[in-house]
């Protein structure tokens, strides 16, 4: 389901293609969670040692693999603050309606969001809005 944008007079309105970019990298939530299960914990792989990552030779495929994991850790973190910033009662709500393709406001009050559909609407469009700045 494709969001309506704000209107141009509207506190939250963005540009034609950064709402579709925000929209775009909104949905790829659910991919990034799915990533972050299957990609191995390497963590325990480098051993840091004060001011340098301990690695061996030019490429180390540990050190490439834990910054792939925080890089969408850190994309994961920013969609999750910034729903808990939105509404710290309804970011559950908020990333499930923003996150997940074809899940409407009408399917989350179904589900029992205890929001209305005006509220959780302003509350989207926030959230979009802050995104397209923190992004």
């Amino acid at each position: 389901m494709q969001y309506r944008r704000p209107k141009k007079d509207d506190p939250y309105w963005v540009e034609p293609e950064i709402w579709d970019n925000v929209v775009h990298f909104c949905r790829c939530y659910p991919v990034w969670l799915k990533e972050l299960e299957t990609l191995p914990d390497s963590s325990k792989a480098i051993s840091y040692d004060g001011d340098r990552v301990q690695t061996s030779g030019n490429y180390d495929v540990t050190s490439a693999l834990a910054l792939k994991r925080v890089e969408v850790e850190r994309k994961v973190d920013l969609l999750r603050t910034t729903a808990m910033i939105v509404s710290p009662e309804l970011w559950e709500w908020i990333l499930k309606g923003t996150t997940e393709k074809g899940v409407t406001i009408e399917d989350l009050i179904a589900q029992g969001m205890p929001t209305n559909k005006n509220h959780y609407a302003k509350l989207r469009k926030y959230f979009y809005y802050l995104i397209s700045k923190r992004i």
